[in-house]
């Protein structure tokens, strides 16, 4: 897979997920605090799937067989620490009136662990 082609699939599931997150904020009045979350969460997202990108295509021509498969483990721990993370220091900062929040990082969460599932799935075909 070519950056172009990951970059151009990337943007087009940010705006959706961005879309979908917009629409719950018009939606729904208890999510409307929560917006600077929704839009760094969304940011980050893309910034662990571009990381990944980068370290998948690397390993992915890696002479080291296991390189691809080690990538994969770590990066699935790894991103659940993050997440715990940023959920965390997001309550104990931001002090949230309701738990709105846990389910805008939900969905982000969700819709960029299926966009990474699939251009690994390329990846590692190459």
């Amino acid at each position: 897979m070519n950056p172009k082609y990951f970059f151009q699939n990337l943007f087009f599931v940010s705006i959706g997920a961005a879309t979908v997150l917009a629409g719950l904020h018009f939606i729904a009045a208890q999510a409307q605090q929560h917006w600077k979350f929704a839009v760094g969460s969304v940011l980050l997202f893309a910034l662990v799937c571009i990381g990944l990108f980068y370290a998948g295509a690397s390993s992915a021509r890696s002479k080291n067989k296991y390189a691809f498969t080690n990538l994969v483990s770590v990066s699935v721990f790894g991103k659940m620490v993050v997440a715990l993370a940023a959920l965390f220091v997001y309550q104990q900062v931001a002090m949230p009136t309701n738990q709105w929040f846990v389910g805008i990082f939900l969905w982000c969460y969700v819709v960029f662990t299926a966009f990474e599932v699939w251009f690994m799935t390329k990846l590692a075909k190459t």
